[in-house]
């Protein structure tokens, strides 16, 4: 309980003004990336409080919320027909987004106290350099449907160096290479800017798939999508003499019983290297749609990787030797976009 002394109304009404005037002005700053494969909300002055897949699972023939986020992903393979685990956003792009509005609803509630005014709740938004106008909107609009007051866009290309520790506003061009689990992001940076840039249409989880894909095919065993996964991220090397191994449970296409089976890093390395090789193409077109101004910063500076597949081993050799640049991996890639992003906000605010 407050207690105030007044000695008349017009210092009470001084001080009741200057109380409201302070609950106005704390302003709550988020940064967010709605991802394809994650999510992350990023608290200024409280720290990254959201990191979770952007998965939702619903009753059959509902929009109900059964689970979210991790919880949702847990349960990928394990219900039955009356429970759908839903992925609202899929390539880079919202894809339901009624799915996606009642998705970050959920993770917002964790991040912010429900008294909070909704206009004293500000966001800066990292999304793809890849999309359209069109497709910015809906994912602003996702944000929006909460009651947030204010949404500001920046490029997660740009930020993404930033959260590398890359000081971006010097006249000097980097690669900014960002695989997320939907799309792959190529940007040339320099001054705070993207030079050029575009992006296509494969991530992370196209890898999970072909893995799945290859061991069906070459070991007639069916394995989950989050066997495969696990697999990639904890076993797969782009080093050909790799001896890593990881045993994989799943199914035996044959006899429809349950089977393990010891899966090589060398064997699977076929099922994935088309996909990086693409990814290597990409980055010589983006030189080539530079001056040569620009290509001369870029030969020294090299290709920051950053985005979960950024930890594949041997990654950053395999690119080097393909294009003839420096790679580098900062510590925690999967994150360099929203640290970047709350690095971003800082420094400009």
């Amino acid at each position: 309980m407050f207690s105030f002394k007044f000695n008349n109304k017009v210092d009470f009404f001084a001080k009741y003004d200057k109380i409201i005037l302070e609950l106005i002005m704390s302003k709550i700053h988020l940064v967010v990336e709605l991802g394809s494969s994650n999510t992350y909300i990023y608290r200024i002055g409280s720290g990254l409080i959201i990191a979770e897949p952007s998965l939702v699972a619903t009753k059959f023939g509902s929009d109900e919320l059964f689970a979210v986020g991790s919880e949702a992903k847990k349960l990928i393979g394990k219900t039955s027909e009356a429970i759908t685990v839903i992925s609202p956003i899929e390539r880079g792009l919202i894809i339901n987004k009624v799915m996606a509005e009642k998705m970050f609803a959920e993770f917002y509630k964790r991040v912010v106290p429900s008294k909070t005014i909704f206009n004293s709740v500000d966001v800066l938004l990292c999304v793809s350099n890849g999309l359209t106008d069109n497709q910015i909107e809906d994912f602003k609009d996702v944000i929006y449907s909460t009651g947030i007051g204010n949404v500001s866009i920046i490029m997660s290309s740009i930020v993404s160096l930033v959260g590398a520790d890359i000081n971006i506003n010097k006249p000097s061009a980097y690669i900014s290479l960002n695989i997320g689990g939907g799309t792959t992001d190529f940007a040339v940076v320099s001054l705070n800017d993207i030079v050029t840039g575009f992006s296509i249409d494969f991530g992370g989880q196209d890898m999970d798939e072909a893995i799945r894909q290859y061991i069906y095919n070459t070991k007639r065993l069916e394995i989950s999508i989050l066997s495969a996964e696990k697999f990639k991220n904890e076993c797969l090397s782009l080093y050909p003499n790799d001896t890593s191994n990881m045993e994989v449970s799943g199914v035996d296409i044959d006899t429809k019983k349950p089977r393990s089976e010891i899966i090589l890093s060398s064997d699977i390395r076929v099922a994935v290297l088309h996909f990086f090789d693409n990814i290597c193409a990409g980055i010589e077109h983006l030189v080539n749609l530079c001056s040569p101004e620009i290509a001369s910063d870029i030969a020294p500076n090299g290709i920051i990787i950053t985005g979960g597949v950024a930890n594949l081993v041997g990654l950053e050799n395999y690119i080097t030797q393909k294009v003839a640049l420096p790679c580098f991996i900062p510590e925690e890639p999967k994150l360099a976009t929203i640290i970047g992003g709350a690095k971003y906000y800082l420094n400009n605010n």
